[in-house]
């Protein structure tokens, strides 16, 4: 696996210096800066997901994974920005081929936004769906020509499925600015608004059928990276983007703890024993969910090789796996910054920047540990799984 990610990795690394150049129009202006998207398009990052009949490589989730965790540690809004987009563009893979056909045909790279929780409703019509409603939390949106949407059926009729997810153009749904928030700034995740809009039906699938992760548009590839479960894959999407912003969180601080003074005693802060304890705990808590994301990853490999798809006990274990280490990395944070010192609030201070996109990214419902943890609770103790 390392040589199919390592060219996209560096190529990663090398945009570094364009990223933190970018970081604070980024933050300031709350979306992706212009050069950043058009250099995560030139390094090729919207081809590792994206299916080989299109255009795309059918590589693995590990090297998405590996590409944000590195971004991460420059700009976490690029970084989350890529995570969620790319994810979509995964999920691309199991709609049905025309409308594959039809984002390829507008542009290759298109830019695929929007949230996938059923956030607002779809009636049948003639031909497709109608659809209205505020979708929150469209990461990447004023870049995005398409995006991803969940709905609920409303209909008598029981033949329909209970939910559907579609596949918008920007010319049908509206952007509205709605976020002011504590970290991620820069993603834009902004609210979409539809009003009646119609959806044909080439352009839908079911939900039950996208999150079986083994539907009939899935099993065409010949990779079998669109076997990957849907929820447990959503879950380690984020995990790259976390990883990354908890290195940098680190490196920010042993760098600044390295020269800094106590302000009554002089004292140097390296020589205190608990700012010690923390680096070293902070160290140790990113190095096991790092280790924990590989084991994900080999998981679905091994799952991959045989072409076969989880069953629900193996999917809620890869969920809380990812989730733990989500965790992990939110508390090695916690614990450097608890030490940082009160300098450590402004704005100028590196650390800052990091420990609050940390606290917006591991919020994330597809990353929440209570929730991964009743549910790998109750598979652990033979009880039967809560429907959600």
């Amino acid at each position: 696996m390392a040589s199919r990610s390592e060219p996209f990795v560096e190529r990663a690394r090398e945009l570094a210096p364009l990223l933190r150049a970018n970081a604070a129009e980024t933050i300031a202006r709350r979306q992706l800066h212009a050069e950043n998207m058009a250099a995560l398009k030139r390094c090729g990052f919207y081809e590792i997901a994206r299916p080989a009949r299109i255009g795309g490589r059918e590589l693995d989730l590990r090297v998405v994974h590996r590409v944000t965790a590195e971004l991460a540690q420059a700009c976490p809004s690029t970084a989350w920005v890529l995570a969620v987009t790319s994810a979509h563009t995964w999920l691309l893979g199991m709609f049905p081929e025309a409308c594959q056909d039809e984002l390829a045909a507008d542009d290759p790279d298109t830019v695929i936004s929007g949230t996938l929780a059923a956030q607002g409703v779809a009636r049948p019509a003639p031909g497709g769906w109608r659809l209205s409603g505020r979708w929150q939390f469209a990461s990447g949106c004023d870049h995005a020509r398409w995006s991803m949407i969940g709905a609920r059926v409303e209909s008598d009729d029981r033949a329909l499925p209970k939910a559907i997810h579609v596949m918008a153009p920007r010319r049908d749904y509206a952007i509205d600015d709605t976020w002011f928030v504590l970290g991620l700034r820069g993603t834009g995740s902004k609210d979409l608004v539809l009003d009646d809009v119609f959806v044909p039906e080439h352009r839908s699938i079911s939900t039950s059928t996208l999150f079986i992760s083994n539907g009939p548009h899935a099993q065409r590839h010949a990779s079998p990276l669109y076997l990957v479960p849907v929820g447990a894959g959503l879950s380690f999407h984020l995990c790259g983007p976390v990883l990354g912003i908890a290195k940098g969180a680190f490196a920010a601080h042993v760098e600044r703890t390295r020269s800094r003074a106590d302000k009554y005693t002089g004292a140097q802060k390296a020589n205190n024993v608990g700012q010690q304890m923390r680096v070293a705990e902070a160290d140790m808590a990113i190095r096991a969910a790092e280790a924990l994301m590989e084991q994900v990853a080999d998981i679905f490999d091994d799952y991959g090789v045989r072409r076969e798809v989880p069953d629900l006990p193996k999917k809620t274990e890869l969920t809380m796996l990812a989730a733990y280490a989500v965790k992990l990395c939110r508390e090695a944070v916690q614990r450097i910054y608890d030490g940082a010192g009160g300098g450590a609030a402004q704005d100028d201070v590196p650390l800052q920047g990091f420990f609050r996109d940390m606290n917006v990214a591991s919020h994330h419902a597809m990353a929440d540990p209570d929730t991964a943890a009743e549910a790998w609770g109750r598979t652990t103790l033979g009880l039967p799984p809560i429907a959600r």
